[in-house]
């Protein structure tokens, strides 16, 4: 038996909220567009797993996809296509053009992409609240394109295949993957919250009611 909570399914057992309040025991699909970190797809996963229950998504896992280092280190140890990154404090000379993101607790959905000198001075002091966190940056070297995945699964052509084996290696089953595409091949360069108007939720209602009718 799977316990699926879930913030838009009417079929679902549970809403985020009823399930904060319950004492359930049993393996426990958490299904959400914002998974970040004191969101409630995070407090989800967290009350599952301090009740002693198997989850997905782990909050180890949320955590490590919201964090940008986290996520380009693990995804490579799992052999998903990425791009280098560095980490960036203060002042420092950068290449250009670049990607920047994030790597302070407090900001969303921070890709920018930065092709002057000016630019990154201002990009680095706003990403990493004056200095206080360091910033990740990446080259710029393709096309960026934005991939809602839903399961593994994504109508970014490009992108389906890192869709999958991202779902494979940190189990969030809904997000938006950053990739950039060179020479035809994708390469992951992130990932964040999906908007909710932005996630297939036919979709989503398919694999969840696959995935409660085999737990």
């Amino acid at each position: 038996m799977t316990i699926v909570v879930s913030e838009d399914d009417d079929e679902a057992d549970y809403s985020p909220f009823a399930f904060l309040k319950s004492s359930v025991r049993d393996d426990v699909l958490n299904v959400s567009h914002d998974y970040r970190y004191q969101k409630m797809g995070y407090y989800v996963s967290m009350h599952a797993e301090l009740g002693g229950n198997a989850v997905i998504p782990r909050c180890a896992d949320i955590l490590d996809t919201h964090r940008n280092p986290l996520l380009m280190t693990r995804a490579r140890e799992a052999g998903i296509p990425c791009l280098p990154y560095t980490l960036v404090s203060g002042r420092q000379d950068v290449a250009l053009p670049a990607l920047c993101f994030a790597v302070n607790p407090y900001t969303c959905n921070s890709v920018t992409a930065v092709r002057s000198e000016s630019r990154m001075l201002r990009t680095l002091k706003s990403l990493s609240v004056n200095n206080r966190y360091p910033v990740s940056v990446q080259p710029l070297i393709g096309d960026v394109r934005e991939a809602v995945q839903a399961f593994g699964e994504t109508d970014v052509p490009e992108a389906r295949d890192i869709a999958r084996r991202f779902y494979e290696e940190f189990r969030v089953p809904v997000g938006k993957l950053v990739v950039q595409v060179v020479d035809g091949v994708a390469r992951l360069s992130h990932f964040e919250p999906a908007q909710r108007n932005e996630v297939d939720w036919g979709l989503v209602r398919e694999r969840v009611r696959a995935i409660a009718r085999a737990g």
